[in-house]
């Protein structure tokens, strides 16, 4: 039985794998439970996964496990297959920048694991990667739109599991994992841990990205609102376009008096609102078709 899976997406970080490994192995001994190191090389061009696979037959390792990425696939797409593949009854998400240290910040996570939690994010202290800004955005996001009161839901955590059965994660969505969890009713947990700076290789964080991570959020919150009841998302807009349509032709026989013009403003609006509420109908007809053919 594999207590814990420590597990990491690199792009272009040789220079930090032997510290990530060795730190990592450090942890697992400081916990003294049954381990397993993940490790997905997402096709770096520097030699990251011979760096691996040199450090695990230097030191004779068993338990270090490498994915070879045959082309890029991004942090999402990593997160799931590790969710899908782990092994450890908990699943330690880290980066291999060693912007964290493992040695230090798995035992904090591991160690503050309790019956009542089932996430132990960590809360970055002492950073200083420019980024600030940006992540103070998208937290006070978070606690507006998901509800989810953390200083820093996007860095390192400790996950039952269990608790990632079924998860589906698109595009950049590796940003919103922790709301996503807490939505499906996951409990979470927040400790301090270290920041630090990089010895080695760069960001590949860039402010271009940020637009998309603000359009990714609207889809997340879209998404868990109306992904399992669309004919909700449809219905709404239904609504408002008659109502917009009915205000908008009393509008136009008291100001403009052409009857012409207001009903065809109305009709519009009323076509708009039945096309609506139609297909909702036929799209939430469609999720049930499919969900009684899974059963």
């Amino acid at each position: 039985m594999v207590t814990l899976s420590i597990a990491t997406t690199a792009y272009n970080e040789r220079g930090n794998v032997k510290a990530f490994l060795s730190e990592s192995l450090q942890a697992i001994e400081t916990l003294g439970v049954e381990a397993e190191i993940v490790f997905i090389d997402d096709c770096s061009r520097d030699g990251t996964a011979e760096e691996v696979e040199a450090f695990v037959a230097q030191h004779q390792l068993n338990n270090v496990r490498l994915i070879k990425h045959q082309r890029q696939q991004g942090i999402t797409a990593a997160i799931q297959e590790i969710s899908e593949t782990a092994c450890g009854e908990f699943i330690a998400f880290l980066p291999a920048d060693m912007e964290s240290s493992p040695a230090q910040d798995v035992p904090a996570l591991f160690n503050a694991m309790d019956d009542e939690t089932d996430i132990v994010t960590g809360w970055r202290k002492g950073r200083g990667d420019g980024k600030v800004f940006a992540s103070t955005i998208y937290n006070r996001l978070n606690r507006l739109l998901f509800n989810v009161d953390l200083h820093d839901a996007n860095w390192v955590k400790l996950i039952r599991r269990e608790k990632l059965a079924g998860l589906q994660l698109h595009s950049d969505w590796h940003r919103f994992f922790i709301p996503i969890l807490v939505h499906q009713g996951c409990r979470v947990k927040e400790v301090e841990t270290q920041w630090h700076s990089r010895n080695y290789g760069s960001s590949k964080f860039s402010l271009k990205r940020f637009p998309i991570a603000i359009a990714d959020l609207i889809s997340v919150k879209v998404d868990l609102m109306f992904g399992k009841r669309p004919l909700m998302l449809f219905g709404w807009v239904s609504f408002i376009a008659f109502m917009v349509s009915f205000f908008a032709l009393g509008f136009s026989l008291i100001c403009s008096g052409d009857a012409w013009l207001s009903w065809g403003v109305f009709f519009v609006g009323l076509f708009t609102s039945i096309s609506a509420l139609l297909i909702g109908l036929a799209v939430d007809m469609i999720l049930l078709r499919d969900y009684r053919r899974s059963k």
